[in-house]
């Protein structure tokens, strides 16, 4: 009997382990697609600096084509302000009339800094760190879907350290209209 019981917990301690070794994965090798819709990392029951303005700004900038004047992408920078860095970050494009994530980023410059996840309802429409080393600044271009039209905004989440982040850092809205209709 005493061995039955053994096999038991030795069996239950394995399947807790496997489980904290997952989460640990994915917190290190970028934000897993079930916080796609929240945002919100899997940090145990720690919770956003909610009193603390984020020491990170999210900015956006049209890319003007030379050729034609127009565009149809966005250069997105997340850059650590006051000589801080951060480990982990999660950015998306969010319609501003009913916050589903729009668009796409285009295939990273630096694959061992960033990499682009599919989030439900579209490819490549998320970008996250690869691993959770000390970064300042990281860059990506995005562009809207082909035939959206309305206003939109970037949203990031960003952490410094597992018990400190930042969530629901925004951009200021954008707006997409199509002349000639």
């Amino acid at each position: 009997m005493n061995s039955v019981i053994r096999i038991m917990l030795d069996s239950s301690f394995a399947l807790l382990l496997m489980d904290r070794i997952a989460t640990v994965h994915s917190l290190v090798y970028g934000t897993p697609t079930e916080n796609c819709q929240s945002m919100f990392p899997q940090h145990d029951n720690y919770l956003p600096q909610w009193m603390d303005p984020p020491p990170y700004n999210l900015s956006a900038s049209i890319i003007l084509d030379s050729t034609s004047n127009s565009s149809d992408k966005y250069k997105v920078t997340l850059i650590a302000e006051r000589r801080r860095t951060f480990k982990g970050f999660f950015i998306q494009a969010r319609s501003l009339t009913d916050h589903k994530i729009i668009g796409s980023f285009d295939p990273v410059e630096a694959p061992d800094v960033a990499k682009l996840i599919d989030c439900p309802g579209g490819t490549q429409n998320a970008a996250t760190h690869v691993i959770n080393y000390p970064k300042s600044v990281v860059n990506f271009v995005w562009k809207p879907p082909a035939n959206f039209e309305g206003k939109f905004y970037f949203e990031a989440t960003v952490v410094a350290e597992y018990k400190v982040f930042w969530t629901g850092i925004e951009t200021p809205a954008f707006n997409i209209t199509k002349t000639g209709q």
